[in-house]
């Protein structure tokens, strides 16, 4: 099983998001997802926008390894009920962990004032139901022994 995400260049829309089989056929989705970095936490930090590399830019494309599934200890607002906890392994991403980036996963929240996604400091964020199935799919593959990558890919128009 695989988790994909399809998220635009400059990261401001929302994404698309899927649970796959082994095969690459679809178990779940496409759903909406988001990457895009809170700008005001990106200029504080001095992070250049757009930068999947920097500390609290956006979320790094690239091949991950998914490798845990955490009761978030952030409130339920903030993180939703799960964090999935990413290694990076090839891309954009595995460049932004050997620079010194760390902290990446895939979360809910709570959604904006009329539905939309809220940014995040550099993770994917998932409707909270949608994380909840992703979790439940990924925590049966752990349970079977199995490893689960995670796929973030550009979005073309």
């Amino acid at each position: 099983m695989r988790l994909r995400a399809q998220l635009p260049p400059d990261r401001e829309a929302e994404g698309r998001f899927w649970v796959l089989d082994d095969a690459g056929g679809v178990l779940f989705g496409p759903v909406r997802c988001r990457g895009e970095a809170d700008d005001a936490k990106e200029r504080a930090e001095g992070t250049r926008d757009d930068d999947g590399t920097g500390s609290f830019g956006d979320h790094p494309s690239g091949e991950y390894r998914v490798t845990a599934i955490e009761q978030s200890k952030q409130p339920a607002r903030s993180y939703g009920p799960f964090f999935l906890r990413l290694f990076p392994i090839g891309g954009e991403a595995k460049a932004a962990w050997e620079a010194g980036r760390r902290g990446l996963g895939i979360h809910g929240g709570d959604l904006r004032p009329g539905g939309n996604l809220r940014p995040t400091y550099g993770c994917l964020r998932l409707d909270n139901e949608t994380l909840e199935v992703a979790a439940k799919a990924v925590a049966a593959e752990f349970a079977a022994g199995r490893v689960v990558n995670y796929d973030c890919i550009p979005l073309v128009p």
